[in-house]
């Protein structure tokens, strides 16, 4: 049995988004007026968080929002298109690629 210290540390999921989806998914976010401006203002936040992330050991996984699907996985998933959303479709992610890291 291994100790909790000798475990690397646990997967982190953020959600990632592409340049060209940046201005659908403000409309759609529930929260998109408390969001940069735009997708260079948000990538350069996402990569700090991104560098700060992978510098403590996590391995990092860039989960893609598909304006196009999200809503509809939000409605699937009893939440809203909004930052809880966007938790829940990247631990669906991380656990689907991962598995529990419990």
């Amino acid at each position: 049995m291994t100790s909790l210290e000798d475990r690397p540390p646990p997967v982190v999921g953020v959600y990632w988004i592409n340049e060209g989806d940046y201005p659908a998914l403000l409309r759609i976010f529930d929260d998109g007026n408390r969001m940069p401006r735009t997708w260079k203002e948000w990538l350069k936040i996402a990569e700090e968080m991104e560098r700060g992330l992978k510098a403590y050991g996590h391995v990092v996984m860039r989960v893609y929002i598909n304006p196009k699907t999200f809503p509809d996985w939000c409605a699937a998933n009893g939440t809203s298109p909004s930052g809880e959303g966007r938790k829940r479709i990247i631990a669906a992610a991380v656990n689907e690629r991962y598995g529990n890291q419990n």
